[in-house]
Protein backbone atom coordinates (compact mmCIF):
# COMPACT_ATOMS: atom_id res chain seq x y z
CA UNK A 1 0.00 0.00 0.00
CA UNK A 2 1.63 3.47 -1.37
CA UNK A 3 2.51 5.69 1.65
CA UNK A 4 0.74 9.43 2.03
CA UNK A 5 2.74 12.98 1.77
CA UNK A 6 1.69 16.08 2.26
CA UNK A 7 3.34 19.69 1.51
CA UNK A 8 3.88 21.81 4.29
CA UNK A 9 4.06 24.36 1.79
CA UNK A 10 0.61 24.38 0.21
CA UNK A 11 -0.98 21.02 1.32
CA UNK A 12 -0.87 18.96 -1.54
CA UNK A 13 -1.14 15.08 -0.93
CA UNK A 14 1.64 12.50 -2.79
CA UNK A 15 0.98 8.86 -2.69
CA UNK A 16 3.85 7.14 -3.42
CA UNK A 17 6.41 5.04 -1.97
CA UNK A 18 8.21 8.16 -0.97
CA UNK A 19 7.87 11.93 -1.63
CA UNK A 20 8.27 13.32 -4.94
CA UNK A 21 11.60 15.43 -5.26
CA UNK A 22 9.36 18.51 -5.73
CA UNK A 23 5.61 19.29 -5.29
CA UNK A 24 3.56 19.70 -8.36
CA UNK A 25 1.42 22.45 -7.41
CA UNK A 26 3.83 24.62 -5.59
CA UNK A 27 7.28 23.37 -6.47
CA UNK A 28 8.58 23.40 -3.14
CA UNK A 29 11.59 20.40 -3.02
CA UNK A 30 11.25 17.28 -1.50
CA UNK A 31 12.37 18.54 2.44
CA UNK A 32 9.06 20.16 2.56
CA UNK A 33 7.24 16.93 2.56
CA UNK A 34 5.86 15.19 6.07
CA UNK A 35 4.33 11.28 6.36
CA UNK A 36 1.03 11.46 6.56
CA UNK A 37 0.02 9.00 9.49
CA UNK A 38 -3.52 7.59 9.64
CA UNK A 39 -4.65 7.98 13.04
CA UNK A 40 -7.35 5.38 14.56
CA UNK A 41 -9.92 7.23 17.10
CA UNK A 42 -10.95 10.66 17.19
CA UNK A 43 -8.75 13.86 16.59
CA UNK A 44 -6.55 15.44 19.29
CA UNK A 45 -5.87 18.86 18.78
CA UNK A 46 -3.14 20.88 20.61
CA UNK A 47 -5.42 24.09 21.07
CA UNK A 48 -9.35 24.95 19.88
CA UNK A 49 -11.82 27.58 20.96
CA UNK A 50 -13.87 26.62 24.21
CA UNK A 51 -16.99 28.12 25.36
CA UNK A 52 -16.21 30.13 29.08
CA UNK A 53 -12.44 29.94 28.70
CA UNK A 54 -13.19 33.68 30.22
CA UNK A 55 -15.03 32.28 33.50
CA UNK A 56 -12.85 32.37 36.45
CA UNK A 57 -11.10 35.86 35.58
CA UNK A 58 -10.50 38.58 37.80
CA UNK A 59 -13.90 40.70 38.16
CA UNK A 60 -12.25 43.71 35.29
CA UNK A 61 -11.37 41.66 33.22
CA UNK A 62 -14.92 39.95 32.83
CA UNK A 63 -16.47 43.21 33.13
CA UNK A 64 -14.50 43.96 30.24
CA UNK A 65 -15.70 40.95 28.02
CA UNK A 66 -19.04 41.57 28.56
CA UNK A 67 -18.74 45.40 27.80
CA UNK A 68 -17.17 44.44 24.74
CA UNK A 69 -19.75 41.95 24.03
CA UNK A 70 -22.35 44.41 24.49
CA UNK A 71 -20.52 46.96 22.62
CA UNK A 72 -19.73 44.91 19.82
CA UNK A 73 -23.31 43.92 19.52
CA UNK A 74 -24.29 47.83 19.27
CA UNK A 75 -22.07 48.30 16.31
CA UNK A 76 -23.20 45.58 13.89
CA UNK A 77 -26.38 47.24 14.45
CA UNK A 78 -24.95 50.85 13.70
CA UNK A 79 -22.42 49.66 11.22
CA UNK A 80 -25.62 48.80 9.16
CA UNK A 81 -27.85 51.49 9.69
CA UNK A 82 -24.61 53.68 8.59
CA UNK A 83 -24.25 51.61 5.42
CA UNK A 84 -28.11 52.44 4.61
CA UNK A 85 -27.57 55.86 4.98
CA UNK A 86 -24.33 55.66 2.51
CA UNK A 87 -26.24 54.06 -0.09
CA UNK A 88 -29.23 56.66 0.63
CA UNK A 89 -26.71 59.52 -0.25
CA UNK A 90 -25.17 57.92 -3.12
CA UNK A 91 -21.81 56.70 -1.84
CA UNK A 92 -21.78 52.62 -2.04
CA UNK A 93 -18.40 51.99 -2.14
CA UNK A 94 -18.90 53.40 1.85
CA UNK A 95 -21.89 51.44 2.41
CA UNK A 96 -20.14 48.07 1.88
CA UNK A 97 -17.24 48.93 4.11
CA UNK A 98 -19.75 49.67 6.72
CA UNK A 99 -21.24 46.33 5.97
CA UNK A 100 -17.89 44.16 5.77
CA UNK A 101 -17.17 46.10 9.03
CA UNK A 102 -20.36 45.19 10.59
CA UNK A 103 -19.71 41.82 9.92
CA UNK A 104 -16.22 41.54 11.20
CA UNK A 105 -17.82 43.35 14.68
CA UNK A 106 -20.34 40.76 14.46
CA UNK A 107 -17.83 38.10 14.25
CA UNK A 108 -15.69 40.00 16.90
CA UNK A 109 -19.04 39.77 19.38
CA UNK A 110 -19.39 36.21 18.45
CA UNK A 111 -15.79 35.52 20.19
CA UNK A 112 -17.02 37.57 23.09
CA UNK A 113 -19.73 35.11 23.41
CA UNK A 114 -17.97 31.70 23.64
CA UNK A 115 -15.60 33.43 26.00
CA UNK A 116 -18.25 34.45 28.20
CA UNK A 117 -19.71 31.34 27.51
CA UNK A 118 -23.48 32.87 29.14
CA UNK A 119 -25.07 32.99 26.09
CA UNK A 120 -24.09 29.84 23.71
CA UNK A 121 -24.62 26.72 24.80
CA UNK A 122 -24.48 22.63 23.12
CA UNK A 123 -26.81 22.93 19.54
CA UNK A 124 -29.75 21.77 20.92
CA UNK A 125 -30.16 24.23 23.29
CA UNK A 126 -29.16 27.66 21.00
CA UNK A 127 -31.93 26.40 18.73
CA UNK A 128 -34.55 26.07 21.05
CA UNK A 129 -33.58 29.58 23.09
CA UNK A 130 -33.25 31.20 20.24
CA UNK A 131 -36.93 29.64 18.96
CA UNK A 132 -38.66 31.05 21.41
CA UNK A 133 -36.55 34.00 21.89
CA UNK A 134 -37.55 34.68 18.13
CA UNK A 135 -40.98 34.17 19.07
CA UNK A 136 -40.99 36.53 21.79
CA UNK A 137 -39.19 39.13 19.85
CA UNK A 138 -42.07 38.88 17.48
CA UNK A 139 -44.80 39.56 19.80
CA UNK A 140 -42.99 42.59 21.33
CA UNK A 141 -42.05 43.96 17.94
CA UNK A 142 -45.87 43.68 16.77
CA UNK A 143 -46.77 45.26 20.22
CA UNK A 144 -44.36 48.20 19.19
CA UNK A 145 -46.04 48.02 15.38
CA UNK A 146 -49.39 48.85 16.76
CA UNK A 147 -47.99 51.47 19.25
CA UNK A 148 -46.90 53.24 16.27
CA UNK A 149 -49.60 52.39 14.30
CA UNK A 150 -52.17 54.15 16.83
CA UNK A 151 -49.67 57.25 17.09
CA UNK A 152 -50.14 57.73 13.46
CA UNK A 153 -46.05 56.71 12.84
CA UNK A 154 -46.69 54.89 9.56
CA UNK A 155 -43.02 54.43 9.01
CA UNK A 156 -42.31 53.38 12.66
CA UNK A 157 -45.20 50.94 12.00
CA UNK A 158 -44.47 49.58 8.74
CA UNK A 159 -40.55 49.09 9.94
CA UNK A 160 -41.25 47.25 13.22
CA UNK A 161 -43.90 45.33 11.39
CA UNK A 162 -41.64 44.03 8.73
CA UNK A 163 -39.07 42.99 11.56
CA UNK A 164 -41.80 41.10 13.29
CA UNK A 165 -42.34 39.06 10.17
CA UNK A 166 -38.31 38.56 10.26
CA UNK A 167 -38.33 37.97 13.97
CA UNK A 168 -41.23 34.95 12.84
CA UNK A 169 -39.05 33.54 9.98
CA UNK A 170 -36.20 33.14 11.62
CA UNK A 171 -38.19 31.27 14.72
CA UNK A 172 -40.03 29.31 12.34
CA UNK A 173 -36.54 28.17 10.51
CA UNK A 174 -35.57 27.43 14.30
CA UNK A 175 -37.75 25.59 15.40
CA UNK A 176 -37.68 23.28 11.62
CA UNK A 177 -34.22 22.57 12.76
CA UNK A 178 -34.60 22.09 16.33
CA UNK A 179 -37.71 19.29 15.15
CA UNK A 180 -35.43 17.66 12.53
CA UNK A 181 -32.42 17.29 14.35
CA UNK A 182 -33.75 16.79 17.98
CA UNK A 183 -37.10 14.80 16.95
CA UNK A 184 -39.46 16.93 19.04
Amino acid sequence: MAKKFRCTVCGYIYEGDEAPEQCPLCKASKDKFVEVVEQEGDLTFVTEHKLGDGKGSSEELWKGLNDHFMGECSEVGMYLAMSRQADREGYPEIAEAFKRYAFEEAEHASKFAELIGEVVWDTKTNLYKRMNAESGACEDKMRLARMAKEQNLDAVHDTVHEMAKDEARHGAGFQGLYKRYFGK
